[in-house]
């Protein structure tokens, strides 16, 4: 059984050079001849297209197959790819990810690169993966050269900023429906708006993105810093693995041969405006942010939604300068804070803090006979182990369908082909007694009755207003009873959602 019914998924990846590569039909179709000859049957195709094969984050496709080739189903004995250098360019990757699959009994073939047996079959490998790697640095210098060479001629390597397209000789050139939008930008800059005013401004008027997306703070400061508008052209800007700017001294910039869309005097007096804007001024875009010291800033958050796009809210806590023991805690939207939607805004933490608390004395204050209650909605969810139960049988389709193309295809005989099929079918009746079970299953909740409700909420109160309580014995009390609750600047009033009425 196991010899006859191995699987894999088979790896395709073609980066952006293709010097040495197959295209993606070409090596799925050697996958697939190398699949049929050893009775393999592959059950899904991964493709990375365009990508390098550095960074094994970078690449979804490969950290899907990955997640799925090392979970409890095991769907795969084998990993297919054309050549090593496909799974990875960077052997210490390759060592880690190809470990970790051998640990889940998964291996790793290159169809193009067997290896012997024996002890130096490891040796050969690490030497392949070597090999892959010092190709990829020497082509990454390479290419790398040849763009600095380009950039310092004045040549265009990416596709123009906001305002601009290329013609038919590939020179930018003013596109004015999108350049009315960047001359108001630099309007409202001028007239000293702030970068999340003006987001909001330009939303509201409808404008959009290139991609058709809502700008914001970030996207409106990169327009207003961008040198194109004034005919030059930069490159080297941001290393790309992490997004941080790079030193000034390591950035080209020099003259293009596109239109400037506005002087070089008039961008400056631009940059003096938004200076103060920028993180750092030079260098990290990251730079002053830090992770929160605490697991919970503010045992609200997780329970303040914004009413509009339904994010949570953030927790920020401005202090005074002069008195730094006076604060000003506050939940605000960030999709707000960016521009992205005119209502929301932010609230006092101090109001939310008096509101919750006003709602829950409410409760205690009613009749118990008319308070009414309602399981808890979350309990009602559906299984998370349905998704999985079903997924599982999409996969077991696709193995019927490679064991019955395998016996037209002659790889497997009669007798091995009945056996394949006995095996899938109590495989399938397995799976179908387990989505059935879970379907039947009553998510109970020990719904409180009234009484007890009552009696929950006086204890959460006297938590809240124990001084001796910390945040997240706070947060866990709400968690019981609270599933959250929103603030409406327009009408200036909350909204809670309780769990059980």
């Amino acid at each position: 059984m196991k010899n006859s019914m191995r699987t894999a998924a088979a790896y395709i990846r073609v980066s952006t050079d293709r010097q040495e590569e197959l295209s993606p039909a070409a090596q799925k179709r050697e996958l697939k001849k190398y699949a049929k000859k050893n009775g393999i049957l592959i059950t899904d195709f991964y493709e990375d297209n365009g990508i390098s094969g550095r960074n094994a984050e970078k690449r979804p496709q490969f950290q899907q197959m990955i997640s799925l080739a090392k979970s409890h189903e095991h769907p795969y004995d084998y990993i297919l790819v054309w050549k090593y250098s496909r799974f990875a360019r960077n052997q210490e990757e390759s060592i880690v990810y190809k470990s970790l699959l051998r640990k889940n009994n998964v291996e790793v073939l290159s169809i193009t690169e067997p290896l012997i047996d024996g002890p130096f079959a490891s040796l050969i490998e690490r030497v392949i993966e070597w090999m892959d790697e010092y190709y990829s640095i020497r082509l990454a210098g390479d290419v790398k050269r040849g763009m600095t060479e380009k950039a310092l001629r004045g040549g265009y390597q990416s596709a123009p900023p906001l305002g601009y397209h290329m013609n038919e000789n590939h020179i930018p050139e003013i596109f004015e429906p999108e350049a009315d939008i960047v001359r108001e930008i630099y309007r409202l800059c001028m007239e000293k708006y702030t970068l999340t005013t003006i987001a909001r401004i330009i939303n509201d008027a409808g404008y959009r993105t290139r991609r058709g997306n809502r700008f914001e703070r970030r996207t409106v400061l990169y327009i207003l810093q961008n040198p194109f508008y004034t005919g030059m052209v930069r490159w080297n800007r941001a290393k790309h693995s992490d997004y941080h700017l790079n030193d000034e001294k390591d950035i080209i910039v020099v003259k293009g041969l596109h239109e400037p869309l506005f002087s070089e005097d008039y961008f400056q007096e631009i940059q003096n405006l938004v200076r103060p804007h920028t993180p750092g001024c030079t260098g990290n875009t990251r730079e002053g942010r830090r992770k929160s010291d605490t697991l919970y800033k503010h045992y609200l958050c997780g329970f303040m939604k914004c009413p509009v796009c339904g994010k949570n809210l953030a927790y920020h806590c401005v202090k005074e300068k002069r008195n730094p023991s006076k604060s000003y805690p506050s939940f605000v939207c960030w999709q707000y804070s960016k521009g992205m939607h005119k209502s929301g805004g932010n609230i006092s933490a101090r109001r939310c803090e008096e509101a919750l608390k006003s709602s829950l004395q409410s409760f205690l204050e009613q009749d118990v006979d008319e308070i009414m209650i309602h399981p808890n909605p979350k309990a009602c969810e559906p299984s998370p182990l349905l998704e999985k139960y079903h997924i599982a049988l999409s996969k077991l389709e696709q193995k019927e369908l490679r064991v019955r193309e395998a016996y037209i295809d002659g790889i497997d005989t009669k007798e091995e082909y009945r056996e394949n099929k006995r095996m899938l079918a109590e495989e399938r009746e397995k799976l179908e007694r387990l989505i059935a079970s879970e379907k039947k299953k009553t998510f109970s909740s020990d719904v409180p009755s009234a009484e007890e409700l009552i009696s929950h909420i006086q204890d959460v109160l006297a938590i809240l207003n124990d001084p001796a309580s910390d945040v997240f014995e706070k947060h866990r009390a709400l968690e019981a009873i609270l599933d959250h609750m929103e603030y409406s600047r327009d009408t200036d009033t909350f909204r809670f959602y309780y769990l059980y009425t």
